[in-house]
């Protein structure tokens, strides 16, 4: 087994971004697929829809978290893998009466103070920005194909906005799936991040270009005349040649169903009725995209 990594990211927050890290996540879970989640936002949205309240807080408390890691890469040169952060089995949803096979590395708000002290700590030592990177791009890069084994996706939720963590997670992913509202602001700084991210260069030779061009997903869609002629605006961008990004057939609506979803965090709700059936069916068809595009189905 090795698993395909997948990235979703955006520099803009608010465009449904943890929904489609849970929903996808617990969707290829019930198709019978081992699923990591690895949480590289500090606001730890995706790992308390994940794991609960009460769970994460026991995970922080024992040093379980992608800030952990960090730490320990600082202090100690990486004592510690991220095997030994992951928590197994943590999903409180089930499908056909089986727990969801599902493992999460959490995040916590440390991440955030984690992340700029890599920076400086590193820079402190007359560290160059392509030595920073190079730096992270090794110890993610096998992080992830150490770990990768054991599951057959890994999807990784980066915070909003640029930061080294997401650049590195983008161009280690298999897959990047941008989640973006279908107006105005949203779509505003996809050309800014689709430039940032896949045509300028990183770091040194050694962070490569991501592997696919970034895959907007049209979120939070509601049905009037601005989401439609955005959606159509963004379709035709992406059917062009030399295209910027690729864009799912799948659309995934504004329904206060996704909310009440994301909101079950300390209870033990069968799939389908956790996400309905019309979220569900959403849910399959982003899914079997995903792996048609994995596959290598460029259609």
């Amino acid at each position: 087994m090795s698993g395909k990594i997948i990235a979703v990211a955006n520099m803009k927050g608010g465009v449904g971004k943890t929904a489609t890290v849970v929903g996808l996540a617990e969707a290829l879970a019930a198709s019978g697929n081992s699923v990591l989640v690895i949480d590289l936002d500090a606001q730890a949205n995706a790992s308390i829809c994940i794991a609960g309240d009460t769970m994460l807080a026991d995970l922080m408390r024992r040093q379980c978290t992608i800030d952990a890691f960090i730490s320990d890469f600082l202090h100690n040169g990486s004592s510690i893998t991220f095997d030994d952060c992951i928590r197994s089995n943590v999903s409180n949803v089930t499908h056909l009466g089986n727990q969801l096979p599902l493992s999460l590395l959490a995040s916590s708000p440390a991440l955030r103070d984690l992340e700029h002290k890599l920076v400086h700590v590193l820079t402190r030592k007359n560290t160059s920005w392509e030595q920073i990177v190079d730096a992270l791009w090794a110890l993610m890069k096998l992080q992830l194909q150490r770990t990768k084994k054991h599951f057959d996706y890994v999807i990784i939720d980066c915070a909003p906005g640029i930061s080294v963590l997401t650049e590195v997670s983008v161009r280690l992913a298999d897959l990047v799936i941008v989640p973006t509202i279908p107006d105005f602001l949203s779509t505003f700084g996809l050309d800014a991040f689709c430039t940032s991210m896949w045509e300028r260069s990183l770091g040194s030779a050694k962070a490569k270009t991501p592997k696919r061009p970034p895959h907007v997903l049209a979120t939070r869609c509601r049905q009037v005349r601005i989401h439609q002629k955005t959606i159509d605006h963004l379709r035709t961008t992406a059917e062009a040649e030399k295209a910027p990004f690729w864009m799912f057939k799948t659309t995934i609506p504004e329904t206060v169903a996704i909310a009440d979803a994301l909101g079950q965090i300390n209870q033990y709700p069968p799939f389908a009725s956790k996400w309905t059936p019309a979220i569900v069916g959403h849910l399959n068809d982003l899914m079997t995209e995903i792996q048609e595009r994995l596959n290598g189905d460029q259609s």
